[in-house]
């Protein structure tokens, strides 16, 4: 893993008991931004950080708020109406 040299304002070290978790702040930052981006799944995130899959989900994105699905608008809406027709498709065959 590379290691790269930060100057971070003193005002935010304080905030922090021990270099450890400012170090794992800044990585949860970074994984959480570049997720949001697209760049990483939500499996890689989460080997990255060191938590299962359901624990980045739940715990990870849940507490910070990010939602676990992450697409466009328009790919969106392409598969809200994908699950729409195949609901409509299994509601006919059932009446």
């Amino acid at each position: 893993m590379p290691t790269i040299t930060l100057n971070i304002p003193e005002e935010i070290v304080e905030n922090y008991q021990t270099r450890e978790a400012l170090t794992q702040a800044i990585s949860e930052d970074i994984v959480a931004n570049e997720y949001q981006k697209g760049n990483l799944s939500i499996r890689q995130s989460a080997k990255i950080l060191g938590l299962t899959y359901e624990e980045f989900m739940v715990n990870f994105l849940g507490d910070r708020k990010i939602s676990f699905i992450n697409g466009t608008h328009s790919e969106l809406e392409e598969e809200y109406q994908q699950e729409e027709a195949w609901l409509d498709k299994i509601l006919r065959n059932k009446i």
